[in-house]
């Protein structure tokens, strides 16, 4: 499923990380994919990606491809922090628990005031230089 892609004509303030464990997922949505690993041992959804399974000892993991559509679990607007990041003054992050049981943190693109429990979407946040995941509430049709 490809995800909404926003274009953001700015840079990014820093660039994510990416490594071995992490180039598939950092791939994936720069095509407006979202992927998870899965453990290969227990089955476990796991976020961020990582080496090694947080629920058992397994290492191997395969990417699954998710729907990017969950549930609204909280918000914080941060009013004071690094420099780079508080170049277009406070910004909001979102606390979205998937459909699929994993909870991630998100940029937020939306309504601050944004009631918890609001179904929510993820999407590609494309910047000159790169791309990050973002939330927004499920647009109505």
């Amino acid at each position: 499923m490809t995800l909404p892609i926003i274009y953001i004509d700015a840079e990014l303030p820093s660039m994510p990380r990416s490594s071995r464990t992490t180039q598939p997922f950092w791939q994936a949505l720069a095509e407006g994919r979202f992927l998870l690993q899965q453990c290969k041992g227990c089955g476990s959804l796991r976020f961020p990606p990582g080496a090694i399974c947080q629920s058992c000892p397994e290492g191997e993991a395969k990417w699954i491809e998710v729907c990017g559509k969950g549930t609204l679990y909280a918000l914080t607007t941060v009013h004071v922090g690094p420099p780079p990041l508080m170049r277009d003054g406070p910004y909001t992050r979102a606390i979205v628990d998937l459909n699929e049981g994993v909870r991630l943190i998100a940029e937020w693109h939306g309504d601050p005031e944004t009631p918890f429990d609001t179904a929510v979407e993820l999407i590609v946040s494309r910047y000159n230089n790169g791309c990050l995941f973002g939330a927004r509430s499920v647009p109505s049709k």
